[in-house]
């Protein structure tokens, strides 16, 4: 009799398992068929505003983009704005350090938004909760910073360079630019290059983005010097960053990489497979590229002969 019913036991525990597992596998099953669903409501998204973005952005073709937005700073005004960052030592203490850094890293030419918007910008900390999904933000309308985690000095100086590269007047941060068709541009490759800037030049021990920058470091191998993609950041000019890259890729090409890379940072269904196919999109536009200038290089040696 004991037998039995240790049997009974037995097929009845083994029966509840295989049921808890099957219902299990179901949700699995269940929430891989949503992530599937979503993805392809977002790739299709992607796909409709990549065409109007290559409808919107055609003439970009025909304009010389290679001029800076802004003129070199004559000797007075440079000083004029080394003696504003001085300033700053004791209304704006934070926003001084920083500035004082950055100094270190970059010519006085590229601090000029920072100076203007530090009249505005405003620092606000909150207490650091498991519930703040993000560390800080800038709101480039407002001018206002808000850090969730006060003694990560690493935040709040990804920020100040948000700041740095917002321009005063038009809504464009860094390589970010808002467009009346097509909407946000660039916020990917925007993140991914400040965070790369803040740990060149601030040294800083975080590692956000990391799919991001390595696509960012990508992008700024198609400049001949890198220290012109910091200016383009600098000046909130990403037109002039396209332009830089027209110079080995298509209109198309370029529209298509800067928005799967805005997808990769918005999306809650990405996943390392995405980030390997724009990866490889870009090396293989690079390749093409470098093999194409070596072949000219080759030809014209031979031609000079």
């Amino acid at each position: 009799m004991t037998t039995i019913i240790s049997n009974i036991i037995i097929v009845i525990t083994i029966s509840i398992n295989i049921f808890i597992n099957l219902y299990y596998i179901k949700q699995i099953y269940t929430n891989y068929k949503n992530c599937r669903k979503q993805k392809k409501i977002e790739q299709n998204e992607i796909k409709a505003k990549k065409l109007v973005l290559y409808k919107n952005l055609e003439d970009l073709k025909h304009i010389n983009l290679n001029t800076k937005l802004y003129a070199n700073l004559t000797k007075n005004q440079q000083d004029i704005l080394l003696n504003a960052v001085e300033e700053l030592k004791n209304d704006e203490p934070e926003i001084y350090l920083f500035a004082s850094e950055l100094l270190k890293n970059v010519k006085i030419d590229n601090l000029r938004h920072l100076l203007i918007n530090s009249k505005q910008i405003t620092i606000h900390y909150h207490p650091s909760t498991q519930k703040n999904k993000i560390a800080g933000t800038y709101n480039s309308v407002n001018k206002q910073i808000d850090i969730y985690d006060k003694q990560n000095s690493d935040t709040l100086y990804h920020e100040l360079l948000h700041a740095s590269s917002s321009h005063p007047i038009f809504n464009n941060v860094g390589f970010k630019i808002v467009l009346k068709q097509g909407g946000i541009l660039g916020e990917g490759l925007n993140e991914g290059y400040t965070e790369i800037l803040n740990k060149r030049f601030f040294h800083n021990k975080n590692d956000y983005y990391p799919y991001l920058q390595k696509l960012s470091l990508l992008i700024e191998k198609f400049y001949d010097n890198k220290e012109e993609m910091i200016e383009d950041y600098f000046n909130a000019d990403i037109f002039k960053l396209i332009g830089q890259l027209l110079k080995y890729m298509s209109l198309e090409e370029i529209i298509d990489i800067i928005v799967d890379m805005d997808w990769l940072l918005n999306s809650k269904q990405k996943n390392y497979l995405d980030y390997l196919k724009i990866k490889n999109k870009i090396l293989k536009i690079y390749h093409r590229s470098h093999q194409y200038k070596q072949n000219n290089n080759t030809h014209v040696k031979t031609k000079t002969k």
